[in-house]
């Protein structure tokens, strides 16, 4: 592998040890799985979504539907989202934040 690429990998690693210390400073005291850990970010970054874009998303393609289901109930339940019906097409719940976490 070229000293580049393992620089860049290298450069990665800490990032994801930083970011992983802020998260847990944020949602640690709610005890939350890391897929709704992940699927909170998700949410926050997008600002509004549903479960469907969720999981067509890359980075869930590992998670089920079930699992990603589970994952916003459980966020659900500790009010850190929140859903709201669409106005045009009722089956579709979109997903917000609440506030800060």
């Amino acid at each position: 592998m070229r000293r580049q690429a393992l620089e860049n990998i290298a450069q990665v690693w800490r990032k994801k040890q930083l970011l992983k210390i802020e998260t847990d400073d944020a949602l640690g005291k709610y005890n939350l799985s890391r897929t709704a850990q992940d699927i909170f970010i998700y949410i926050a970054a997008t600002n509004k979504t549903n479960i469907s874009d969720i999981r067509q998303n890359n980075y869930f393609s590992d998670r089920s539907f079930s699992t990603v289901k589970r994952a916003v109930l459980e966020l659900k339940h500790i009010k850190l989202i929140k859903t709201t019906q669409d106005t045009v097409d009722k089956r579709i719940a979109w997903l917000t934040p609440v506030g800060g976490a």
